[in-house]
């Protein structure tokens, strides 16, 4: 069992494949109810970054089943906002390379041909 802290509580995982062993598929689905929402422009709730960089985290150990630490956020952008009442569900594309105890992230968040985010970094197990 990995550590998750944002997963059935944040959101939940609605549906998850491994296309391959480098390529992880998922559909989420924001609690718009959650606390966090209500501390990050109660007015117009948006998703915090650091929950978006902790998702691909938490998406990433359940898959390979281990803990992991961000070591390197290479290239992190945020080019939309994921807002709970407008995109309560949206798509997770993780692409991984690994060696020895490292892993060398690709991701996106999306819906439909809006991306809310890009994600490349590098995990090592803990």
């Amino acid at each position: 069992m990995t550590d998750t802290f944002l997963l059935n509580d944040f959101y939940t995982v609605e549906t998850s494949n491994k296309a391959d062993d480098s390529t992880i598929a998922a559909t989420i689905k924001l609690n718009a109810g959650h606390d966090i929402f209500k501390g990050h422009f109660e007015q117009m709730p948006v998703m915090p970054g650091v929950c978006q960089t902790q998702l691909i985290k938490e998406l990433l150990q359940e898959a390979i089943g281990k803990n992991l630490t961000l070591t390197v956020g290479s290239n992190i952008k945020f080019t939309g906002m994921i807002i709970p009442t407008q995109n309560p569900t949206f798509n997770v594309e993780i692409k991984h390379t690994t060696t020895e105890n490292q892993y060398v992230v690709d991701a996106q968040l999306f819906f439909e041909n809006t991306i809310f985010t890009k994600f490349k970094g590098t995990f090592i197990t803990r």
